[in-house]
């Protein structure tokens, strides 16, 4: 669950930041911190987007999944509607449908059981900040859920409390480029509970801008309230500047070999 957990954030956030920009590279550092195998990680990541394509480089992996590793890159194409999860380590690639990598969260939720209730949400908007020489939009997003979580005769109930404080600029370069191909998905898992949760949870951060800072805490509490878990992952860009990108930057080598996604059954080096 942890894997996929992090995979939705990242997709939440590419849906949320990216806009298609035309010649554009920026570099992202997320930063986790919290108890699990992959709840504490560094991903640095150098990302290019040009006319709709988006290349994220992943530079530097301080704990690797299937999904992000050193050495590697995720490519969309805006043409293709397809991830391309790049693997230059091991010189192959795997492919996944925008829509394919969200139903293997919907097939996850066709074992494990999610249902989320009490759904409470606070925006506050907060004074104007200026990061990187950018003006920002500044929120803090107030979030209280409870989540029950049920694997056959298993129940798992989580009093959910998550506050995330954005950073967002309106002034990026290239950020009125729309890449309708990408932003005309309505990112469905099939969990209805998980689709209403996430809708609403954008809905809060529409018309912000380009997010330079992102700060998310989540907190879980137990039926009297005590805290179980404390998880606060962060993403910050520190660079931002317009390139013009050389022909097929955003193609993948030729010689690399294409092999099957996750639950192919085949051990296939570090997917």
């Amino acid at each position: 669950m942890k894997i996929k957990k992090s995979l939705m954030f990242i997709l939440v956030f590419w849906l949320f930041a990216f806009n298609g920009f035309a010649g554009v590279e920026w570099v992202s550092t997320i930063t986790s911190h919290g108890k699990g195998k992959y709840a504490n990680n560094e991903i640095i990541s150098h990302i290019y987007a040009e006319k709709g394509n988006l290349k994220q480089v992943f530079e530097g992996v301080s704990n690797e999944s299937p999904f992000y590793f050193q050495d590697g890159y995720w490519l969309f194409k805006a043409n293709d509607d397809i991830i391309y999860i790049v693997n230059d380590r091991e010189k192959n690639y795997m492919e996944m449908n925008l829509d394919g990598l969200l139903q293997m969260v919907g097939m996850f939720g066709q074992l494990v059981k999610i249902t989320i209730t009490d759904h409470t949400i606070n925006t506050e908007v907060l004074p104007k900040e200026t990061l990187m020489g950018y003006s920002c939009n500044h929120v803090k997003i107030t979030s209280d859920y409870t989540m029950k979580v049920k694997i056959a005769f298993i129940k798992k109930k989580m009093i959910m409390h998550e506050v995330k404080e954005i950073w967002a600029t309106p002034g990026m370069p290239g950020l009125g480029e729309i890449n309708k191909s990408f932003m005309r998905k309505d990112f469905k898992t099939g969990i209805p509970d998980l689709d209403e949760f996430i809708q609403k949870e954008m809905e809060q951060q529409k018309n912000l801008g380009f997010p330079l800072k992102i700060v998310n805490e989540q907190v879980q509490k137990g039926k009297k309230g005590k805290v179980k878990s404390k998880n606060t992952t962060t993403i910050e860009v520190t660079k931002i500047q317009t390139k013009s990108f050389p022909k097929g930057f955003f193609e993948i080598p030729g010689e690399y070999d294409r092999i099957e996604g996750l639950g192919s059954g085949k051990k296939l080096g570090i997917f």
